[in-house]
């Protein structure tokens, strides 16, 4: 994972949960659950996209604008989560270690997976009869 110049240089000392400290696993399903509405976000911001190819010439009403407007929204909350994760990292103890790999075969993107898992893993795509070109 790369650091930014925002979080490079902050540290963050690891803190038990009786200092204000949070349980990783707490921590760690509010950044999927962001990341979970960015994606619900970024995904209705297909039909908008569609329809500018489809047609880039037709008049684009408020609600369109609106949805083009949350493409700025997700680029703040992703980065926004680029430094929280990048800042938070640190504060790991390193001897904690989690095996990445099961949770990493979960996701249909190869590379991503093996990104995350640092290891090759086997993904398997769905059965679903259609597909997404976005």
């Amino acid at each position: 994972m790369a650091i930014s110049a925002q979080s490079r240089d902050l540290e963050i000392p690891a803190a038990s949960p009786e200092a204000g400290g949070s349980p990783l696993g707490t921590i760690l399903g509010a950044v999927a659950s962001e990341v979970a509405d960015l994606a619900s976000t970024a995904d209705a911001l297909q039909q908008l996209v569609g329809a500018l190819l489809a047609d880039p010439l037709a008049m684009i009403d408020s609600q369109a604008v609106e949805q083009g407007q949350a493409l700025d929204a997700i680029v703040q909350r992703l980065q926004a989560l680029e430094t929280f994760l990048a800042a938070l990292a640190p504060a790991m103890n390193p001897g904690w270690a989690v095996d990445p790999r099961k949770a990493a075969d979960m996701l249909l993107l190869a590379s991503l997976a093996q990104r995350l898992s640092g290891t090759a893993v086997e993904t398997v795509a769905p059965d679903t009869g259609s597909c997404d070109f976005f």
